[in-house]
């Protein structure tokens, strides 16, 4: 250090002077680069989120990674052209061992989400606009970003959770779109015990039947067999009601919340109309 010392004092004004400006003048042609190639991909990256390919999700990752590419080769310019920086850097990489060790190991866990990354890209257990479920801590949404260090998981309340790709990696993660984005919800409905059985269930079947977002995932032999399309069943007797339960069938999971909430507006008036009650906690007094 002495002898980077000795000779920056060593050297001739002018030639600091042109070290800095070189120096800067590389560095803006790297945020420009950068800048270019950033924007490039990104439209890259939204063409195919249009087309739900899912070569958008190895193309986001690798923005980052060119981006990080185009920084890390300005600044070698910048050091190995620059005698002076040049000298210091060996000076540095020579009596820095100790350093490259506790950089490593504050470093690790960074590291290990790049690591993830990778391999969420490799294997892709979830990509770019996906609906998914963090089970760990009940966060769900849709995955609108996956970076060199973490996921970004749009929420329903269109909130940006920020989640390390480590964790992404080792976690549970539901995710509703893989394969096949059919989604099946469940519709509980409480009835009371003196209302008709067989007439609450056929009208709630009818009713999921109507709605045009209902998917018959039926099998042409289960069709055949007769098989009901909407399956309606008594799922629980409760303490004041019969709990009647429904499997609504839509193409995506936000169709398919949609559809729930629809059909349940639709049954308060519908089972007011036919006489079915539907049933809430009620206590019974009986004197002696």
């Amino acid at each position: 250090m002495l002898e980077w010392v000795q000779d920056f004092l060593d050297t001739k004004p002018g030639e600091v002077i042109g070290s800095v400006v070189f120096a800067l003048l590389v560095l803006a042609v790297t945020l420009l680069l950068a800048g270019i190639v950033s924007r490039v991909m990104r439209r890259m990256v939204d063409r195919h989120r249009q087309t739900n390919s899912s070569l958008a999700t190895v193309l986001g990752f690798a923005r980052y990674v060119a981006v990080a590419a185009v920084y890390f080769a300005g600044v070698m310019v910048v050091v190995y052209s620059i005698p002076l920086l040049s000298s210091a850097v060996r000076t540095l990489l020579t009596a820095g061992g100790v350093i490259a060790v506790v950089a490593g190991l504050a470093a690790q866990e960074a590291l290990g989400s790049v690591v993830s990354g990778v391999m969420i890209l490799a294997f892709k257990p979830f990509r770019m606009g996906d609906v998914v479920r963090y089970i760990d801590l009940d966060i769900s949404g849709v995955v609108e970003e996956i970076t060199l260090h973490h996921t970004a998981i749009r929420t329903w309340e269109n909130k940006r959770v920020i989640i390390p790709n480590s964790k992404m990696n080792s976690s549970i993660i539901e995710n509703a779109d893989y394969a096949d984005s059919k989604v099946c919800v469940f519709l509980q409905v409480g009835i009371s015990y003196e209302s008709d059985i067989g007439l609450a269930k056929k009208l709630l079947a009818d009713e999921i039947l109507r709605h045009p977002d209902f998917l018959d995932v039926r099998t042409p032999e289960q069709k055949a067999a007769g098989v009901p399309a909407v399956q309606v069943v008594v799922l629980a007797l409760a303490d004041s009601s019969v709990t009647l339960r429904a499997s609504l069938w839509a193409r995506d999971n936000g169709t398919a919340a949609a559809l729930r909430f629809a059909v349940q507006e639709r049954m308060v008036s519908i089972y007011a109309q036919n006489g079915i009650d539907i049933a809430y906690p009620h206590l019974v007094v009986v004197q002696k």
